[in-house]
């Protein structure tokens, strides 16, 4: 059994956490993240509430660590030699990383992040400010203005996400590219 160490005390089992992020994720995609409890997620794991709250504030944490956990290593964020390169290769792997499964779960924690803020919390924390952190390292050789930068990053993300949420339409390279030759220009 493999081990890491937490914050204090005993080292975490690598065994316990999948087993936490697993049922978290199962159950997210059952019911729906809003209606997802430690108390189920102790259930569904056979791991103890006392375990799941020494590593994880609340549930939506856990669903949050959980859906991050399972999609990262399908995001790199490759980068490019421009930022129009860098934003069509981490688009498409974003794309390429949200099969079925992991697409409609994302849906569900947008949209229960909207009327639930702990999970809004972690959502921001752990998914979107580190996404746009990357998305401003990368229009940086642009030589934009913060604002600059931040209306860019909005209007690429928004036009995936508006996909992702309305799905009339696939997201695939053609649209992707499409997008990013759109919002940045060639100069950039």
């Amino acid at each position: 059994m493999t081990m890491e160490k937490g914050r204090a005390g005993r080292a975490r089992s690598n065994a316990t956490t999948a087993s936490v992020q697993a049922a978290a994720l199962q159950l997210a995609r059952e019911l729906g993240p809003s209606r997802v409890t430690i108390d189920g997620i102790a259930t569904a794991s056979g791991v103890a509430k006392t375990t799941i709250y020494r590593r994880w504030p609340n549930a939506a944490a856990v669903i949050m660590d959980a859906f991050l956990a399972d999609i990262q290593p399908h995001i790199v964020y490759p980068r490019g030699s421009t930022p129009r390169e860098t934003f069509r290769n981490v688009l498409r792997d974003f794309a390429r990383a949200l099969d079925p499964s992991r697409r409609e779960l994302l849906r569900h924690l947008i949209g229960a992040a909207q009327s639930d803020p702990e999970l809004a919390r972690e959502f921001w924390e752990k998914w979107i400010g580190p996404r746009r952190e990357e998305g401003r390292n990368a229009l940086k050789m642009a030589g934009m203005s913060q604002q600059e930068e931040a209306v860019m990053i909005d209007l690429l993300f928004g036009a995936f996400y508006y996909r992702l949420l309305m799905p009339y339409a696939e997201i695939d390279d053609a649209y992707i590219d499409l997008v990013v030759r759109m919002v940045i220009p060639e100069t950039a």
